[in-house]
């Protein structure tokens, strides 16, 4: 391994993706047939919300707390817990994020740790998140594809779409832990201790319809997050409504200390165009992901991508394959010469891949350090970090010496490395 940080591909690292991502929650693979990671493709239309009734736990009309917390915690409600071997509660704050609301299912000693985060202990970290006086576009009925979102705007890469927190996060060792019923019954709880307001939202959902009308939801809608060595699965019904491309036009990262993922444009996106994000690792070839959409999320993808002609979907596959090739070569980018760096990046310009292209101008940086290249080290490393920052996050460290050598590169240790 190198002496220095570099850059992961997110769809690798992410436990799929994540993030991001098996996308399936495993350890509750022998209750349900729900796999978990991205946002559901379908919406529900208003008549269906209005038969909707998700808030009833199995087996009673509600689900009610058994105490209120003190005062000096945010939160409002602890449900009733449940115990294997393990405690779990329904910890539930009416009042986070402005009213909006959140519900955590985690274990006691768990959440003291997630309430010193600053979403809860910072009352300005939230300031402008959940926020949306003007958006950048409008819900749609589209054909084919249940609901989506449509740019009623000109978006320019970087512009940010929405920033929300979620409205339930789930402990993953929850599933493995409680029986099935019990489960269940906290997932209610945790519902039902929304916010009326953020209920609705939940129950406009689309969820797969495999084991009950709440659990069904969160398995089709959640996201896969890593906080404090720990994994939760998030719901972010704002998110959950951007439907799947194999080339999306949109990016998003989870912000660990104000709980918030960010949605923008990785690349311009014109007025009348829908917003997209990607369910799957754009990596993989056409058959792998059509396979993997299909027996996940029960649609076959139709993006332009998938809609090529035979010869032209088997030339875009060589590329993926090269691609991968050429970022595992680079795992030792110090002996390789720059042309493969650049290659990668000419590449992933091919595959209309934005996001991942980030790790390409990375390595192209740091090979033009070592060279001396003064001015193509600033290029390649102001590229990387604008691509970075969108995919990856605010906070990503693996951009901080990017930053550096944005700045003054024949400071960082990498400067004149290969002829010295």
């Amino acid at each position: 391994m190198m002496n220095i940080y570099r850059p992961t591909v997110k769809f690798i690292m992410l436990p799929e993706l994540l993030p991001f991502t098996t996308v399936a929650l495993a350890l509750r693979q022998h209750f349900t047939s729900g796999d978990v990671c991205s946002p559901s493709l379908l919406q529900l239309s208003p008549s269906e919300q209005n038969r909707l009734e998700v808030c009833r736990s199995p087996g009673q009309d509600n689900f009610s707390p058994v105490f209120a917390t003190n005062s000096s915690s945010p939160w409002t409600s602890q449900s009733d817990c449940r115990n294997n071997t393990e405690t779990f509660c329904a910890f539930s704050s009416s009042s986070f994020a402005g009213g909006r609301g959140i519900s955590i299912l985690t274990t006691p000693g768990r959440i003291e740790s997630l309430q010193q985060l600053a979403a809860f202990a910072d009352a300005d970290a939230l300031s402008g998140v959940n926020e949306q006086l003007s958006p950048a576009f409008e819900e749609k009925e589209l054909p084919g594809r249940g609901r989506g979102l449509i740019a009623n705007k000109t978006l320019h890469r970087g512009d940010r779409i929405f920033a929300h927190t979620p409205i339930l996060m789930l402990d993953g060792e929850s599933f493995g832990d409680l029986e099935k019923e019990q489960w269940l019954e906290l997932e209610h709880a945790a519902v039902n201790n929304l916010p009326l307001k953020t209920r609705t939202m939940f129950s406009a959902l689309y969820g797969r319809p495999v084991t009950d009308p709440v659990s069904d939801r969160i398995d089709t809608n959640a996201f896969v997050l890593e906080l404090n060595e720990v994994t939760y699965y998030a719901v972010f019904p704002e998110t959950a409504r951007l439907n799947h491309d194999c080339r999306p036009n949109a990016a998003y990262f989870f912000d660990k200390q104000t709980l918030t993922h960010y949605v923008h444009a990785i690349t311009d996106i014109t007025p009348g165009t829908e917003i997209t994000i990607t369910y799957v690792d754009p990596h993989m070839p056409r058959q792998k992901r059509l396979k993997k959409l299909s027996s996940l999320w029960g649609f076959d993808c139709s993006c332009s991508l998938c809609s090529l002609h035979p010869e032209l979907a088997h030339a875009s596959d060589e590329r993926l394959d090269q691609i991968t090739t050429i970022n595992d070569r680079l795992e030792d980018w110090e002996s390789a010469p720059l042309q493969m760096a650049q290659t990668l990046i000419s590449l992933y310009e091919q595959e209309r891949l934005h996001a991942p292209a980030g790790s390409a101008y990375w390595y192209a940086a740091l090979m033009s350090c070592t060279h001396g290249l003064y001015w193509e080290t600033i290029r390649y490393a102001q590229l990387a970090i604008e691509l970075g920052l969108l995919d990856y996050g605010f906070e990503d460290e693996s951009f901080h010496r990017m930053r550096q050598l944005a700045k003054e590169p024949a400071e960082d240790e990498c400067w004149l490395a290969r002829l010295k």
